[in-house]
């Protein structure tokens, strides 16, 4: 005899038995960054476990389900994933140009920005781009070490 979904199963619509979230992320943000629990510490308040979540990234398209959580992470499960493979592969390494001891990030407030990695002082912020962002890091690390006056 062929199996039948119980009766009670269809009781509840999807929009009452899980959340949707759309994200748009700020650039930088990669999909291995957003598949680690740890990203959503700020989150595991809002986030319930079958939610569904959007990610829209400058290079990626994805879609997790979240299938665990506990103070200060949310696991999720990989859905669906497009990848601008143009974009990815031109894109360089993250952080090989910046000097060590700088970070270079960007955030919708501050836009891109240059910090010290200790203490998170910022050296400046409201740079349009992440290559003069690097190069602010460079130019202050030279300074900083007595390499340029």
């Amino acid at each position: 005899m062929a199996k039948t979904l119980h009766p009670t199963k269809l009781r509840n619509s999807a929009e009452y038995a899980r959340s949707i979230w759309h994200i748009v992320v700020d650039p930088g943000v990669t999909v291995e960054d957003v598949l680690v629990p740890g990203f959503w510490a700020h989150h595991t308040d809002k986030i319930r476990i079958n939610d569904l979540i959007d990610i829209i990234g400058q290079d990626f398209d994805i879609q997790l389900r979240a299938t665990g959580k506990g103070i200060g992470y949310v696991e999720t499960r990989l859905l669906r994933k497009w990848t601008d493979d143009v974009a990815v592969a031109s894109k360089p390494a993250p952080d090989l140009d910046v000097p060590e001891g700088y970070v270079v990030d960007h955030t919708p407030k501050t836009l891109w920005r240059v910090r010290l990695k200790d203490g998170g002082v910022e050296v400046k912020r409201d740079i349009k781009t992440r290559s003069e962002a690097v190069d602010t890091a460079v130019a202050h690390a030279m300074r900083a070490s007595g390499i340029a006056a």
